[in-house]
C-alpha cells in the first residue's frame, strides 16, 4: 500500500510539472496576458481582423455662418461685351464632405444630403426650408474624396441660411455605410427622418439643393470630387 501511495505521489507531482511548464509557455508567448486569449487559442498570436471595405465620413461642413461662400472670380483673357451688373459678391451655402474609401473599388455610392434653413416669412416669423439631393457616384476608388452640393444664393437670401446638415452614405446593395448630422438647433438625431420634424406647419419643404458640377466652384480642386452619374 506504500508503494502503491508512493507512485501516486509520483504522478501528481509530474503532472503538475508538466501543468506548469506548459503554462510558463504560453505566458512567454502572449507576454504574461493569458486574460486576452480566446478559447482554443492558447499559445497562438491573435488573429488579426477582417480588413475593413466600408466608407467613412471624416469631415462634415458646420451649417453657419463658415458654410456661406462668396461666389468665386476667375480672372479670364476675354473682353467683356458688357459691364457688370452685380456690384456686391453674393453667397452660396456650400456644403464639402470628405469622405474615405477603404475596398479598393467601391461599385456605386448614394450620397443622401439634407438640409434645413431658417428664415423669416412674411410676417416676420421664424420659418424653416428643408432640401434633399442624393448623388450618385461609381466605380469610386480606394481612398480620400470629396463630395459636395450647395444652396444658390437667391434661395439663401430668401429662405434664410442654413441651422443643419445630414448625409447618409448607402452601397449598391441599400446597406448604410455611414450617416453624419450637424445642427446649431435642436433635434432629433436622425431628423431627416422625423415625422414630427418634416411635418412641423413652420416647415416647407423645397428644390434648389445642387450638386457643385452646376455651381461655379465646379473648376476648384476637381479631381478630389468623383462624377456624379
Amino acid at each position: 500500500m506504500k508503494r502503491i501511495r508512493g507512485v501516486q505521489q509520483c504522478v501528481c507531482v509530474s503532472v503538475a510539472a508538466a501543468f506548469l511548464f506548459a503554462a510558463s509557455s504560453v505566458l512567454a508567448q502572449t507576454g504574461g496576458r493569458l486574460g486576452q486569449l480566446r478559447p482554443g487559442q492558447a499559445g497562438q498570436p491573435a488573429a488579426r481582423g477582417a480588413k475593413r471595405e466600408g466608407v467613412e465620413i471624416t469631415r462634415m461642413p458646420p451649417p453657419n455662418k463658415t458654410a456661406m461662400v462668396r461666389t468665386p472670380e476667375f480672372n479670364v483673357n476675354v473682353q467683356n461685351t458688357m459691364p457688370k451688373v452685380t456690384r456686391k459678391p453674393r453667397e452660396w451655402a456650400l456644403f464639402e464632405v470628405k469622405y474615405e474609401s477603404d475596398a479598393k473599388w467601391a461599385d456605386e455610392l448614394a450620397f443622401s444630403y439634407h438640409v434645413m434653413t431658417k428664415g423669416k416669412n412674411d410676417e416676420g416669423k421664424d420659418a424653416f426650408s428643408y432640401y434633399t439631393l442624393t448623388l450618385r457616384y461609381l466605380d469610386v476608388p480606394k481612398g480620400e474624396h470629396m463630395s459636395c452640393v450647395a444652396i444658390p444664393p437667391s434661395q439663401v437670401e430668401r429662405y434664410g441660411e442654413p441651422v443643419a446638415v445630414a448625409l447618409e452614405i448607402v452601397n449598391k446593395d441599400g446597406k448604410v455605410m455611414d450617416s453624419k448630422s450637424e445642427s446649431v438647433i435642436p433635434l432629433p438625431k436622425e431628423w431627416w427622418k422625423d415625422s414630427k420634424v418634416l411635418d412641423n406647419p413652420q416647415l416647407t419643404r423645397r428644390n434648389g439643393l445642387v450638386d457643385r458640377s452646376k455651381t461655379p466652384f465646379a473648376l476648384i480642386n476637381a479631381d478630389d470630387y468623383e462624377v456624379v452619374q
